[in-house]
C-alpha cells in the first residue's frame, strides 16, 4: 500500500512539474514581447483616458490550452487589461500573435491630475483547465496622463443673475395727448386746452421732463378738397407746436427749449383713420359700415370716394359721429427717464442692509441692480439677501444663489466652507425654480453640478435652460454648453457655441485649447493671438496661461527654443504660482527638462 502511494505521489509532481514548465516557458517568451501604447504619454479626453494597445507576442508563446493576459495598472491601479487565448491563435506554435485593442478608463484625478505617474503593465501566464499561472515582472509603457485639456477649466462655469427690471442705460418713454378741432378750422379751442388732457399735458410739461422730441401728427376728415385738406393738416400740427412752446416759455424751460426737435407731420388723404373709427363706433350699423368700407377700400380718387360716402344714407351719422375724431393733431413727446444716479442707488442699498433705510427706499430692481455696482462679493450677497426679504421674487433667490457659488469659488476645494456655500446657492436656487422655472437658475445650478465634477448634472440642467427663456443669459448659456461638451468629449460642438459668444475671453481661450487636443494647431494659435490682442487692447494683465499654451504648441511642432521662451514668460507672469505647480508635472514638457529647468530657475 505504502508502495502505491508513493507511486501516485510521484506521477502527480511529475504532471505538476509538466504543468508548470509552458508557464515557464511563455514567461520566459515574454521578455521577447512588443507592446506600444499610443498616445504616450496617455491623454484624458471627456471624461476617459483612452489609448490604444498595440501587442506582439513572439511564436511559441502561446501554447495549446494556455493564455496570456496583459494587466494595466496606473500607480498600482488596475486601469484594464487584453487576454490572448492560444484558442485563438492556432498558427502561434509557428508564428508571431498580434493585437491592437483600445482600453478606456474613467479619469481618476487623485491618481491621473497630479505627477506625471507611469503606466505599467505584467503578463500573466495561465493554464486555462487547472487555473495555474505565473505573472511576469513589471514594466512602464507610457509616461504618465497628458490631461491639458483641463487647462479649460470646465468647472468654471457662468453664474448668470436675472434681468433686475432696471438699467442705467439711458430709456424714453412716450406721452401722447389729441387735440380736437371743429370742421375745417385750425383754432386750438380753450375748451381743449382746459380739458382733462389738456390739464394733464399741461401738468406733464410743468415737470419739465428731458425731452428728446416731439412728434405732432396733424389730421383732417375726409370731406374737402385736396388743397384745402392739406393746409387744414399743416395748420392743425403747427398750432400746436405753437402752443407746445408757449407752455414751454411759460414754465421756464430757458435754453432747454432750443434743443427739442419738432417734427410736424401732416396727414392728407389717408383713410386709416376712418377704418380704425368705424371699428370702435356704435353711430353706424354693421351694414353701413360695410357699405362705407366698400367704397373707402374701392378704386377712385380721394375726392370721388368722398362724393360717394356723401350720397350714403349713413353719412350724417358719419359726418356728426365719426368725422369729429378725426379732426385732431396727435402729440407724442419723447422723454428720457430720470433715473437716480448710480452712486446713491448703491449708497441706499448699503443703507437699507445696514437697517438705516426702509426697503421701500428702492424699488426691488433698483435693489438688484444695486448688487452690480459693488466688486464686493460679500456686499453683493447682503444685497440680495436683502432683496429675497424685501420680495422674495424668482429674480432675488436666483441672484442669491448665484453670489454664494461665487463665494464658494473662493474657498478651498472640497473643503466644508465650500461646501456649505454651495448647499446653500443650491437651496435659493431651487426656491427661484420652485417660483418660476427659469433658464438663470438652471445655469447656475449647473455650474454647482460643474464645480463637483458631475458633468452630466451640468449638461442636463443646460438643457433644461435651453427649454426655458433666453432673452437676458443666451451667452451664459452658450458659453455654459460650449463648456460642458469638453469634458463630454465632444470637442466639435463645444466650438460651435463657444462661437455664439463672442468677442469673450473666456470662449477664445477655451476654443484654443480644444482646438490644440484637436491637433489643429494654426487656428490654436490664431485663438491666443486674438486673445492676447484683447488683453492688450482692454489693459488686462496677462498671467501667464498664454505663454504656456503656446508652450505647449512649441512643444508638439517640436520647437526646443519656443519651448524654453514661452515657458519663461509663463513663469514671470504667473503671480499665484499654479502654472509654476502645474509645469512641475506637465507630460506635455517630457523631452524637453532643460526647457523646463530653465524656466524654473
Amino acid at each position: 500500500m505504502k508502495n502505491i502511494n508513493i507511486l501516485n505521489l510521484t506521477i502527480f509532481s511529475f504532471m505538476m512539474i509538466a504543468a508548470c514548465n509552458p508557464l515557464k516557458k511563455m514567461i520566459e517568451l515574454s521578455k521577447q514581447q512588443q507592446i506600444n501604447v499610443n498616445p504616450n504619454p496617455i491623454e484624458l479626453a471627456g471624461t476617459s483616458v483612452t489609448f490604444d494597445v498595440q501587442t506582439t507576442l513572439p511564436k511559441g508563446m502561446l501554447p495549446k490550452g494556455t493564455s496570456y493576459t496583459l494587466n494595466f495598472e496606473f500607480e498600482g491601479n488596475d486601469v484594464g487589461s487584453i487576454e490572448f487565448k492560444a484558442s485563438d491563435y492556432p498558427d502561434s506554435k509557428t508564428s508571431t500573435s498580434s493585437s491592437t485593442k483600445s482600453i478606456s478608463v474613467p479619469y481618476d484625478r487623485s491618481t491621473m491630475g497630479g505627477s506625471p505617474g507611469k503606466l505599467t503593465t505584467f503578463g500573466t501566464a495561465k493554464i486555462v483547465v487547472t487555473g495555474k499561472s505565473l505573472d511576469t515582472e513589471k514594466s512602464n509603457v507610457a509616461d504618465g496622463v497628458n490631461n491639458t485639456i483641463t487647462l479649460t477649466r470646465a468647472t468654471n462655469l457662468p453664474t448668470p443673475k436675472a434681468y433686475p427690471g432696471y438699467t442705467d442705460a439711458e430709456e424714453t418713454e412716450i406721452t401722447s395727448v389729441e387735440f380736437y378741432f371743429n370742421q375745417g378750422s385750425s383754432f386750438l379751442r380753450g375748451s381743449e386746452k382746459k380739458s382733462e388732457r389738456g390739464e394733464k399735458f399741461s401738468a406733464f410739461l410743468a415737470e419739465k421732463n428731458i425731452t428728446k422730441g416731439v412728434n405732432i401728427v396733424g389730421a383732417h376728415s375726409p370731406e374737402g378738397s385736396t388743397k384745402v385738406n392739406e393746409a387744414l393738416a399743416a395748420k392743425r400740427s403747427s398750432v400746436i407746436e405753437k402752443y407746445y412752446r408757449s407752455e414751454m416759455d411759460k414754465y421756464d424751460y430757458k435754453d432747454e427749449a432750443d434743443n427739442i426737435s419738432f417734427d410736424l407731420i401732416p396727414v392728407v388723404e389717408n383713410w386709416d383713420a376712418l377704418r380704425n373709427a368705424l371699428k370702435d363706433s356704435d353711430a353706424v350699423s354693421t351694414a353701413d359700415k360695410n357699405q362705407i368700407l366698400a367704397i373707402i377700400n374701392g378704386g377712385g380718387t380721394f375726392v370721388d370716394k368722398e362724393k360717394s360716402l356723401s350720397k350714403l344714407s349713413s353719412y350724417k351719422s358719419l359726418l356728426n359721429e365719426v368725422y369729429p375724431d378725426l379732426r385732431n393733431a396727435q402729440t407724442e413727446v419723447t422723454t428720457v427717464i430720470e433715473k437716480k444716479p448710480n452712486n446713491e442707488i448703491l449708497a441706499i442699498a448699503q443703507n437699507i442692509v445696514a437697517g438705516e433705510s426702509s426697503s421701500d427706499a428702492l424699488t426691488l430692481g433698483e435693489l438688484l441692480f444695486a448688487g452690480t455696482l459693488t466688486p464686493d462679493l460679500s456686499e453683493k450677497a447682503a444685497i440680495y439677501g436683502s432683496a429675497v426679504k424685501w420680495g422674495g421674487t424668482w429674480q432675488a433667490h436666483n441672484d442669491f444663489g448665484s453670489v454664494h457659488i461665487q463665494l464658494a469659488r473662493q474657498e478651498e476645494e472640497g473643503s466644508d466652507a465650500q461646501l456649505k456655500l454651495l448647499e446653500a446657492a443650491k437651496t435659493q436656487l431651487d426656491i427661484s425654480n420652485t417660483k418660476n422655472e427659469n433658464a438663470e437658475a438652471h445655469l447656475n445650478l449647473a455650474a454647482i453640478a460643474a464645480m463637483q465634477y458631475d458633468w452630466n448634472l451640468a449638461n442636463e440642467h443646460i438643457n433644461n435652460a435651453a427649454d426655458l427663456d433666453l432673452t437676458h443669459s443666451e451667452r451664459a448659456y452658450n458659453m455654459s454648453k460650449g463648456t460642458i461638451l469638453i469634458p463630454l468629449g465632444d470637442y466639435d460642438n463645444s466650438i460651435t457655441h463657444l462661437n455664439k459668444v463672442g468677442n469673450n475671453g473666456w470662449s477664445k481661450w477655451r476654443k484654443g485649447v480644444v482646438q490644440l487636443m484637436l491637433g489643429e494647431i494654426d487656428e490654436a494659435k490664431k485663438e491666443m493671438a486674438s486673445l492676447r490682442k484683447q488683453f492688450s487692447d482692454n489693459g488686462w494683465k496677462e498671467t501667464g496661461g498664454i505663454d504656456y499654451v503656446l508652450a505647449i504648441i512649441s512643444a508638439r511642432e517640436g520647437d526646443s527654443s519656443g519651448v524654453s521662451s514661452n515657458l519663461k514668460l509663463a513663469m514671470e507672469r504667473d503671480d499665484d504660482g499654479n502654472l509654476k505647480e502645474r509645469l512641475m508635472n506637465d507630460v506635455e514638457f517630457i523631452n524637453y527638462s532643460n526647457a523646463v529647468k530653465n524656466a524654473m530657475d
